[in-house]
């Protein structure tokens, strides 16, 4: 990334990163564990704020070596699986976790693997089968031979495994790698049995490591909001450069015109009308108002029926706001 600020505090369409998956990871229920390393400083006290409990990896000596770092909370864990997902991962899907944890629970596997497809996998810890068909092993790119790095198929980083499993595993990894680093993909071959489920939408797979990433999973983010949206009836004259948080909401017949930025907590009601270039967050915006093009409201009310007049500027008012 190029910066002093921790990678997964980067943030997309108003939030750090790391907040996309730990809130599908709140949504699926039981407790959070973060395992932080460099700028901890930064991630540890907005990972709490999430409810997440953080342990600190250093130095950071792979993926398994996370797990290890994690041992005592995960065996203070009453669950009896542990779902793994890389901070650095935003576009993960619910449906495709839910996809995994199915694929995990109908085989009675020890883990689950969720995989891609890519056309370009350069980057990618490859899939590798055996012959009728069931996950062998994952061999990072920078260990795997030139046949294997013609497999398309990809490990996304995303695990599901019995706890017990996961834990006596991990300790039994050896760093005799190209990094020199303990993978905990390498769990895949002391398994007796490995499930495996694909991704939703091959766009979950992509990570987030450079500026580039980071605009590319923003545009993601932002058609999929605002697809969700319409389909809810809300009108968007120019979607494409109309940016709206996760959790942001809007109701029914409200409409927004190009250039607009709606973050934050902010609600709006019904009937709005949000004129181009509109800066709104953390506010609510009453039903039937009208919000004038170039206007700048943030943690503002703004009362039903009003009229704000364009470039404005409104910062923590309350009440009707006629001008």
């Amino acid at each position: 990334m190029k910066s002093a600020r921790p990678k997964v505090m980067h943030e997309i369409l108003g939030l750090p990163m790391v907040y996309y998956p730990v809130s599908i990871s709140r949504d699926i229920g039981g407790d959070v564990i973060a395992v932080v390393g460099h700028g901890k400083e930064y991630t540890m006290p907005y990972l709490e704020g999430l409810g997440a409990r953080c342990v600190v990896q250093d130095p950071p000596m792979g993926t398994g070596d996370a797990v290890r770092v994690a041992r005592d909370m995960l065996v203070e864990m009453k669950a009896d699986d542990v779902l793994i997902i890389p901070g650095d991962m935003p576009l993960i899907q619910k449906e495709s976790i839910d996809g995994l944890i199915s694929a995990y629970r109908k085989t009675n596997a020890d883990m689950a693997v969720l995989t891609s497809v890519m056309d370009n996998p350069t980057g990618y810890g490859r899939v590798i089968r055996d012959s009728n068909g069931y996950v062998f092993e994952i061999v990072e790119e920078s260990d795997a031979s030139p046949q294997q790095r013609q497999v398309k198929e990809i490990n996304t980083g995303v695990y599901i495994a019995s706890k017990d499993f996961m834990l006596d595993s991990v300790f039994k990894l050896q760093a005799g790698n190209a990094k020199g680093e303990f993978y905990l993909t390498d769990i895949v071959k002391m398994a007796s049995n490995v499930a495996s489920s694909r991704v939703v939408d091959c766009e979950e797979a992509n990570g987030v490591n450079s500026r580039l990433q980071l605009a590319h999973a923003s545009e993601v983010l932002r058609s999929r909001i605002n697809r969700s949206l319409m389909e809810r009836g809300v009108t968007m004259y120019g979607p494409e450069v109309t940016w709206v948080g996760p959790l942001v909401s809007i109701s029914s017949d409200t409409e927004i015109w190009p250039g607009t930025h709606i973050l934050g907590h902010s609600v709006i009601g019904r009937n709005v009308k949000i004129m181009p270039n509109a800066w709104i967050k953390d506010s609510t915006i009453g039903d039937g108002s009208v919000i004038g093009n170039n206007s700048i409201i943030e943690s503002a009310s703004i009362k039903q029926g009003s009229s704000i007049a364009p470039s404005s500027h409104v910062v923590g008012l309350e009440g009707a706001l006629d001008r």
